[in-house]
């Protein structure tokens, strides 16, 4: 895995207190399938309702995104290293 990717899952591990471990290699190649992996793993705050718990979650990564990939404009089905060229 790049550095920038390690850093990004660092950042996401940080964040919202969900370990990712090796599952960011395993299964975790799109910004959506790290999204529905944080809202699995984690509980919705604030008395938010689940929709709102994933727009949440969808909102800090792509904020995340922009910091350590510089990765500002992405699809949530946009593989990592494929499409978005993060290497």
């Amino acid at each position: 895995m790049s550095w920038a990717l390690h850093e990004f899952f660092a950042a996401i591990e940080e964040e919202f207190g969900v370990p990712i471990g090796d599952a960011d290699d395993a299964y975790l190649e799109t910004p959506g399938e790290v999204i529905d992996f944080v809202v699995e793993n984690s509980e919705p705050t604030d008395g938010m309702t689940e929709e709102e718990h994933r727009d949440h979650v969808a909102g800090v990564l792509g904020e995340i995104m922009a910091r350590t990939l510089g990765i500002t404009r992405y699809s949530e089905d946009s593989r990592f290293v494929q499409d978005l060229h993060v290497r």
